[in-house]
């Protein structure tokens, strides 16, 4: 498929979690951040909120509800989550959530996301302007939710802005109350198996431009 990686997150919820362990020696020193990373000022760390920011496009971000850990690497931040999951395993992780972020260029004939929904209303069109149209796409199933927004976009690549569609999807698990080891094996699994909910993610885009 036509369409490329631009971001992964992925984002542990524990609603007693502790933002000021944070901080950029505490990610290199316990080895869930490579040695050597090269630290993006500003760094904050406080017990309301910390965000570290790696020059290689990483950064992890804790507020007392989560811990959100971002690269536009797709492998890294799975594995940097499970990292700090084996670190930090006390905390009662409540959810997890998967969450790519995705590109699709339009094809020849221009297609987007008003040209996708089949019923094409008078607000299609108002004084002659065609509206950029944001979608958002539940799909609710017995063990994870997958939430996925798509809109129209232009984004510069090889120094040519295209237009396309932008896929900015969640996949989101409830962990339940079980104990903490189950609960972080669970955890653990699920972030092994990322793939798999970037390939469903890509099945739902292909669906949606299967006009291409």
């Amino acid at each position: 498929m036509d369409d490329t990686l631009i971001e992964l997150t992925v984002v542990l919820v524990a609603h007693s979690n502790n933002p000021s362990i944070l901080n950029p020696d505490f990610l290199i020193r316990t080895g869930i951040v490579d040695d050597g990373a090269d630290v993006e000022p500003p760094v904050i760390s406080t017990p309301a909120f910390s965000r570290v920011r790696f020059k290689n496009g990483t950064a992890v971000t804790a507020d007392p509800d989560r811990v959100i850990f971002s690269t536009d690497e797709d492998e890294t931040a799975a594995s940097i989550a499970k990292r700090y999951l084996q670190q930090v395993p006390h905390v009662p992780y409540r959810a997890i959530g998967v969450n790519p972020k995705l590109f699709a260029p339009a094809g020849d004939r221009g297609s987007g996301v008003a040209a996708a929904l089949r019923d094409h209303g008078t607000w299609m069109s108002f004084k002659d302007v065609t509206p950029e149209v944001i979608l958002k796409l539940v799909y609710a199933y017995g063990d994870r939710t997958i939430t996925l927004d798509v809109s129209d976009t232009r984004r510069e690549a090889a120094g040519e802005m295209r237009r396309g569609q932008m896929f900015q999807a969640n996949v989101h698990r409830d962990l339940g109350e079980s104990n903490a080891g189950f609960r972080n094996e669970r955890i653990g699994s699920i972030l092994d198996a990322w793939e798999g909910d970037l390939d469903d993610v890509r099945s739902l885009i292909g669906k949606f431009r299967k006009e291409e």
